[in-house]
């Protein structure tokens, strides 16, 4: 176990997955800057990690304990529980690899996202604890206006699928086991040390070095929300719990964006030059959804969750 806590004294011990990962890392380092102590679990050892998974562990080294163990294993899952003893476990671990794509591998998906669950629930019940599922705005239909909590779910994405399932296997144990569970349906995250890979990394990427980016025409639009934002509903969350045993919300803007608009607000708040975005040089991919964003009224409402603007979630890139 690694990590120095110092010597604040910590009331509420959160056990969160997933840390390696863009979001997973900002809601470790959020929930112990509000004075949490958190034990930050990853899949192998600390000094194996490379790139900006090690950068983002690096961010937390400091200020977490990490573990390294397998969700999968009953037994090393009853030891975690009965030693550390947690008031909340954040399971934002799962399967992302070619989420968007149709050759998402489903049956190791459900593996991580869904049969994972249960072994959990059971070590869980009895207890003092709370679990938040990081859900999907993905597990919805595919629709022209803001999706709400109670939309009927169609999803086009086998990774939707899995994280639907992932959903609806977490209501059925949070009522078997007794365990009060909230499930964060989150939108599009925007922070420091996302993947390059992805949309908002590697068009940074490119206008930083002042290379053309190629792409398209940009109409789609999307929901996009500050990661601080996100750390902030999920302790929000952890506060729910007495309300009631099981609940969704969409942690989200809500608001769409075209992805044109969204990137020239870019350009212009990292003042970067927009004269290399190259609107209309490839087609949007085939299936992609022209819209999508959520409705937060439910967490503005029962939890008092405010998120700020996309303006000021910008300024940290």
């Amino acid at each position: 176990m690694d990590g120095n806590l110092g010597n604040r004294i910590k009331k509420n011990k959160a056990v969160i997955t997933g840390v390696s990962s863009f979001v997973g890392m900002h809601l470790a380092r959020i929930f112990s800057d509000a004075n949490w102590e958190v034990m930050a679990i990853i899949t192998k050892p600390l000094n194996s990690y490379t790139g900006v998974r090690l950068k983002r562990l690096n961010v937390l080294r400091n200020n977490v304990n990490f573990i390294t163990g397998d969700i999968l294993e009953t037994n090393w899952l009853k030891k975690i529980v009965g030693a550390f003893q947690p008031n909340i476990w954040i399971h934002h671990v799962g399967y992302t690899e070619n989420y968007s794509s149709q050759n998402y591998n489903l049956q190791k998906s459900l593996a991580i996202n869904v049969l994972s669950l249960e072994p959990l629930y059971q070590q869980l019940m009895g207890g003092k604890c709370g679990v938040i599922i990081t859900g999907s705005s993905m597990e919805y239909s595919i629709c022209d206006v803001a999706n709400k909590e109670n939309d009927t779910c169609w999803p086009k994405t086998s990774y939707g699928v899995s994280k639907l399932a992932q959903t609806i296997e977490a209501r059925r144990l949070a009522v078997q086991y007794e365990v009060p569970t909230r499930v964060a349906r989150l939108y599009i995250p925007v922070g420091t040390l996302d993947s390059h890979g992805k949309l908002i990394g590697s068009v940074m990427k490119a206008l930083r070095q002042n290379k053309r980016v190629n792409l398209s025409a940009c109409n789609q639009k999307r929901d996009f929300l500050g990661v601080n934002d996100i750390g902030d509903a999920y302790i929000k969350l952890a506060e729910d719990f007495p309300r009631k045993n099981f609940d969704i919300f969409n942690i989200c803007s809500g608001e769409a964006i075209s992805l044109k608009d969204f990137l020239m607000l870019l350009c212009n708040i990292t003042k970067t030059n927009k004269i290399f975005l190259d609107f209309g040089a490839q087609d949007m991919r085939v299936g992609e959804p022209l819209v999508s964003y959520g409705d937060n009224t439910k967490a503005r409402l029962l939890l008092d969750w405010h998120p700020g603007s996309l303006n000021e979630a910008l300024k940290f890139l």
